[in-house]
């Protein structure tokens, strides 16, 4: 899966690791909330996503699991070590394993950062810890409204009307 998989989708990323006590289960149901949020007001536009920064320990079937207690559409993300670490990049994401108590037993400090990107793959908007679900909701309707505000904008100077007009 790449970045081009997704393009034509909004979507809401956020990166943590399914062995998180607190922190990432909190900003996931915080994730969660603010897609309902987008759902009950313009529908099923907000693609959630969930990029772990653990491939040690995160296998594919344990990062599904992970997401599907949060919501059913959320893609759970993992890869090698490399394309972890390409992707972090990319956003610009903050990561570290943290003092070992064995092979499995470790915390990583990570960057608590939604990202909001457009349908275009291009970056949007960003989204901190201390914002609520609802703040983040009503920043990304602003967005998604501005796109379709000059999408038929574009239709109506090539003279082209909606398919699902009365």
């Amino acid at each position: 899966v790449t970045d081009k998989d997704y393009l034509g989708q909004y979507l809401l990323i956020y990166f943590g690791f399914t062995f998180c006590p607190d922190i990432c289960p909190q900003e996931m149901e915080k994730q969660t909330r603010a897609v309902e949020l987008i759902d009950e007001s313009l529908g099923p536009v907000v693609t959630p996503v969930f990029i772990s920064v653990d491939p040690a320990r995160d296998t594919p079937p344990m990062v599904d699991e992970y997401c599907q207690d949060f919501h059913p559409r959320i893609a759970g993300l993992t890869g090698t070590p490399e394309q972890v670490k390409a992707v972090s990049r990319a956003y610009r994401v903050y990561y570290n394993e943290g003092i070992r108590n064995s092979d499995k037993d470790y915390l990583i400090d990570h960057s608590i950062i939604h990202y909001f990107v457009g349908k275009d793959g291009k970056f949007i908007e960003f989204f901190g810890k201390n914002m609520t679900a609802q703040e983040m909701a009503n920043k990304m309707k602003v967005a998604i409204k501005q796109d379709q505000d000059k999408a038929a904008a574009r239709k109506a100077r090539r003279g082209v009307e909606e398919a699902d007009e009365d």
